[in-house]
């Protein structure tokens, strides 16, 4: 962290600081330690806000505690000021800045400066939460009072956010400084500069759908299979920056690949099937902008499911090749469907040897599946304010 940035983290932790904190429950099962949104935790983020009604119980088996979004990449523009002229006067003023300073390799953690001078110029002074890792960002935004959280980084700090602003009437903030991005890409917050984004992470919020079943919402995809190899190694790496990582990584692991049989069960409607990758999705791009569900809208109530079937090596290194367009859908082994509720098995294998599946959920470890486990995760509609999403006719945008 640069000497500037380490200043702003002192200064903030010296005035924003809390006389008492809460530690967040976790159970631990035979394949590692759960970590789920505290229920204490959001419960108080519902009374801060005058929010009700329990979420269901979680499901999803175990996972671990890895460092957020951890992904160099490319820096983001930082472009002159704007002037807003349709900036809104926020009803609730209180803000927090939650960041993650290794997101894109530290750039997130560079531009803090940028990003707080942009603020203050808004008359905003934001409450600073630093995001070490998914429990620390869990608890920060759970303790904090600030009715809207801007998140500075990627997909993984996204997705900790919503977990705890998600059936609240808190509103969450995207200043987009991760590698993938593509909760931010689908939402539209993608693009312009530095100033323009957080210009938009102030504006008026809009309500969108999340999946929800899982051990944590997800925002825009949980993906079993293949490409949780390929995120997993593409995490690992230091070098490449960006997201041509993701195409390394794919490369690197075509050799391991090998199909998986899953029992996949869309809105009651139950089949056996084996397959290389399954996507569950809530918008249209993962793995840093490749459009593994195009046409997935996030507002419709339903998710898309993308299923990669018995492929080979090759095929599946073909399909790969044609996510970056779309045009994967056109593959025959390559199915896609819609679905209020999806339920996915992992089966044994046919040796009888049994095996285990690891989930991600927006790029971020999520939980494994054992040999005769099953998760379940549905559409919720409009369970998280997003400042900004969706809109065509921003001025600042």
């Amino acid at each position: 962290m640069s000497p500037t940035s380490a200043s702003y983290w002192s200064a903030s932790k010296s005035s924003e600081s809390r006389a008492t904190t809460r530690s967040t429950p976790s159970s631990v099962g035979s394949n590692g330690a759960m970590l789920e949104v505290p229920q204490a935790a959001r419960a108080t983020a519902r009374r801060s806000t005058g929010t009700t009604g329990p979420r269901g119980k979680q499901e999803v088996l175990a996972m671990g505690d890895e460092a957020t979004d951890g992904k160099p990449s490319s820096g983001v523009a930082v472009g002159d000021d704007v002037t807003m002229s349709s900036f809104i006067k926020l009803d609730h003023p209180a803000v927090a800045l939650l960041v993650n300073p290794a997101a894109n390799a530290g750039r997130a953690s560079r531009n803090l400066k940028t990003v707080l001078e942009l603020l203050h110029r808004r008359g905003v002074k934001p409450e600073l939460l630093e995001a070490r890792s998914s429990s620390a960002s869990i608890e920060a935004v759970a303790n904090s009072p600030a009715e809207r959280v801007l998140v500075m980084g990627g997909d993984g700090t996204v997705h900790l956010a919503a977990s705890v602003l998600s059936d609240t009437d808190r509103i969450l903030g995207i200043i987009p400084t991760g590698t993938g991005d593509d909760a931010a890409r689908a939402l539209e917050l993608l693009e312009g500069d530095l100033a323009q984004r957080v210009d938009r992470a102030l504006s008026e919020p809009v309500s969108i759908n999340l999946i929800t079943g899982a051990a944590r919402p997800v925002v825009t995809s949980l993906v079993a299979g293949f490409p949780t190899n390929v995120n997993s190694r593409a995490n690992s790496m230091r070098f490449p920056r960006g997201a041509f990582r993701y195409t390394i990584a794919t490369l690197l692991e075509i050799p391991r690949m090998v199909p998986t049989t899953y029992r996949l069960t869309l809105d009651g409607k139950a089949t056996e099937l084996a397959a290389a990758a399954i996507v569950v999705a809530n918008t249209a791009w993962f793995g840093g902008g490749m459009e593994i569900c195009p046409g997935a809208n996030p507002t419709d109530g339903l998710m898309d499911i993308c299923l990669v079937g018995d492929v080979s090596r090759l095929e599946l290194l073909q399909s790969f090749r044609m996510v970056n367009t779309g045009t994967h859908v056109e593959h025959p082994k390559v199915s896609m469907f819609r679905a209020v509720e999806v339920s996915l098995e992992l089966l044994d294998d046919p040796g009888g040897k049994g095996v285990t599946g690891s989930m991600r959920a927006d790029g971020e470890p999520l939980g494994i599946i054992p040999a005769g486990g099953r998760t379940t995760v549905r559409a919720d509609r409009s369970s998280l304010r997003v400042a900004g999403a969706l809109k065509q006719d921003r001025p600042c945008g």
